[in-house]
């Protein structure tokens, strides 16, 4: 649990430091967790009776009723920035992974699917702004290629647009590597048109389908906090709606379709000029997106689910969708659906992959003549890695 490379991380805190820390957890943070647990303990069936009278709780037999066999993949993006002497070098990469396949189908891919760069880039601050806003552009291209019948893309919808404004912007100032913004203009408008096409989710044979591990929002809460009788006594917008309907659900329930609420103005940064109607098109679009919360099994979290109003209004389309959450999500230990869980596997080892790829390099030109080898170790020596994935 705490090792690394056979070695545990606490075996290098000074003794007093682990033990204060030891303490302070229990004593902060444990007792916090456990005294959230027994509220909601109190509440819960009160909550789950809300639910219903809200009409949003569900079981999952109420939408599915028969069987459709879905094909899914799961789509997921990491950037590495290995910050070396005389330059960085940025790796960006994207990987699609087909999920488990139905008895009545047969693979549609054989192997992962992946887009892959890699820049030696002089060094800039802003660097990790731009390779953010490519990660996403390689998932949205990775995810419009695909052809199955779900596909599951790593993190809220809404994060692409944060990324993608923020690389915008980065490239308006002119303060980051010219290769790096270079690569993202020539995507720009392409990018924009497939996470346009990904929020229409317009296709009636294809869905498409942000899966955030981690949130903040509290959509649920908000309606449920609108009762006299628990606003009072608990505070539930403290939390969560991921953390609440985890403790709340029971195995194959269903809270939703609700729509996002939008947290201050959706808007993309530093876009200008041939932009601008995309930009107004996507920001009309997030006003539309909605939420699903499915609870897989005893021992995992809620899924948090944003959907299209396309796929959230059609009872057809979203049992599809629940279907294909209930094929690839009941396993042990795994707290996703399973073709993300292998994608955020693979592009998770990309910043120590990097790092081993240059001292292979380094190695097989190290034969060569007329190279300062000596120089080339100390050009390319590591101060540290910057890495990033949703």
């Amino acid at each position: 649990m705490f090792e690394s490379k056979g070695r545990r991380y606490i075996d290098d805190l000074p003794e007093a430091m682990f033990e204060e820390a030891l303490r302070k957890y229990e004593d902060y943070v444990f007792k916090e967790v456990n005294s959230y647990l027994v509220k909601i303990s109190e509440f819960k069936e009160k909550i789950r009776d809300k639910l219903y009278d809200l009409g949003i709780l569900k079981n999952f037999g109420e939408i599915v009723r028969y069987k459709r066999y879905p094909t899914t993949c799961g789509v997921d993006g990491a950037y590495a920035i290995n910050k070396q002497l005389t330059m960085d070098v940025a790796a960006i990469a994207g990987v699609a992974v087909e999920g488990l396949v139905p008895p009545k189908e047969e693979r549609i891919w054989e192997k992962p699917h992946h887009l892959i760069e890699i820049f030696p880039v002089e060094h800039s601050d802003r660097t990790p702004s731009v390779c953010r806003g490519l990660m996403f552009s390689f998932e949205l291209a990775l995810a419009n290629k695909a052809p199955h019948s779900i596909v599951f893309l790593d993190g809220s919808l809404t994060s692409q647009l944060i990324a993608l404004g923020m690389a915008f912007s980065a490239i308006e100032k002119g303060e980051i590597p010219y290769s790096l913004a270079e690569k993202f203009e020539n995507n720009a408008e392409k990018t924009l048109q497939n996470y346009i096409k990904i929020l229409k989710s317009e296709k009636s044979d294809q869905i498409f389908a942000g899966v955030p591990k981690y949130s903040s929002r509290h959509e649920v809460a908000s309606k449920l906090m609108e009762f006299p009788e628990l606003k009072g006594y608990i505070d539930l917008e403290r939390y969560n709606d991921k953390a609440l309907l985890s403790l709340v659900l029971k195995p194959d329930e269903v809270v939703g379709p609700i729509q996002l609420k939008e947290e201050g103005k959706w808007h993309l940064s530093g876009v200008k000029g041939k932009y601008e109607d995309y930009e107004k098109e996507i920001r009309s679009l997030l006003e539309n997106l909605y939420i699903v919360y499915y609870k897989p099994s005893p021992s995992q979290p809620a899924l948090r689910i944003e959907i299209s109003r396309s796929v959230a209004l059609n009872n057809a389309r979203l049992a599809i969708l629940l279907e294909g959450l209930q094929d690839q999500s009941k396993f042990a230990g795994i707290i996703e659906p399973y073709p993300l869980f292998l994608a955020d596997m693979f592009v998770k080892h990309l910043s120590g992959a990097l790092s081993e790829i240059k001292d292979i390099v380094i190695s097989d030109i190290g034969s060569l003549r007329n190279l300062y080898s000596l120089d080339i170790f100390l050009a390319m020596h590591e101060y540290r890695s910057v890495d990033g994935y949703e």
